[in-house]
């Protein structure tokens, strides 16, 4: 695909939402790229407020947005709802207005072995679809290394891993249970070893734990709710003391609290404007 002339399809607000989207769509023949802006993965944050976007060719745009469509709709229920209307509804026969003529039976036959033949051609594909299981590869450089593969278990992405820096080795790994995502790992200073660890609800929900210093322990947890970032508790080295909690509001820091001494009890609150620049200080006891 010529970078190029790609159009935007969608923009999301993690890596994880774009790239589920874009295997969905390469499940039904539609090459889909992703395009983000987090500093190589160093600032994973700057997607939630940048966005992930979802690139494909303007030839395919139309059909990629209905494939989209659709799934969205069937992920939220929607088709199942309108399914059950009807049938709760047991719509009667409309009566043929007078003089109305009927349909020649010479058409409707043809139709309907035009439809055999659309079918004949057709079913094999949707079968295999529906049944694959192997591996797909997408987003591949000049070099011809892929960025992003995934494998499938009868017709289901079960598991995929990202090669960011096109180094031929993954430095992302994502699991996923019933085509949805249910965990992923990355590593971002890509020595081979994770660095961050989420554990989904749903692409837009999740609680994702953060090695700052790359050593294999935790030192900050961030809990994400639709899409946003809510909450950053940070304890070094995976301790059981929490040294500082942020809290935030549509994504921008509003409030921090510190243990200054280390006993489990915040002892100092700090409010910040919509700037994120501090505006208050409190002497508070909250346990943690």
């Amino acid at each position: 695909m010529n970078m190029d002339d790609a159009v935007v399809l969608r923009t999301y607000s993690s890596e994880v939402a774009a790239n589920i989207a874009a295997s969905r769509l390469g499940s039904e023949g539609v090459e889909a790229h992703i395009q983000k802006d987090d500093c190589g993965g160093a600032y994973p944050s700057l997607q939630m407020v940048q966005g992930v976007r979802l690139l494909v060719r303007p030839e395919d745009q139309e059909r990629a947005n209905e494939i989209l469509e659709r799934i969205e709709a069937e992920d939220s229920g929607e088709v199942e709802e309108e399914k059950e209307d009807e049938e709760e509804a047991e719509p009667q026969r409309p009566q043929e207005p007078p003089g109305r003529k009927k349909s020649n039976p010479i058409i409707l036959i043809g139709v309907f072995f035009l439809g055999l033949a659309i079918g004949y051609f057709l079913e094999p594909s949707l079968i295999y679809r529906s049944s694959y299981t192997g591996v797909d590869k997408y987003g591949r450089n000049e070099a011809g290394i892929p960025g992003y593969i995934a494998h499938y278990v009868n017709g289901q992405i079960e598991r995929s891993e990202e090669d960011r820096n096109y180094d031929g080795k993954p430095d992302a790994w994502y699991k996923y249970e019933g085509d949805r995502i249910r965990t992923a790992k990355w590593d971002d200073n890509f020595d081979g070893w994770p660095d961050r660890w989420a554990t989904y609800k749903d692409p837009f929900n999740y609680v994702m734990k953060v090695d700052t210093n790359f050593d294999g322990k935790a030192d900050a947890t961030v809990y994400v709710v639709n899409g946003l970032v809510h909450r950053w508790d940070w304890h070094p080295n995976e301790s059981a003391i929490i040294e500082r909690r942020e809290l935030y509001e549509h994504d921008i820091k509003k409030e921090e609290l510190v243990d200054t001494d280390g006993d489990g009890i915040f002892d100092l609150k700090i409010t910040y404007d919509r700037f994120e620049r501090p505006i208050s200080k409190t002497m508070v006891r909250i346990r943690y």
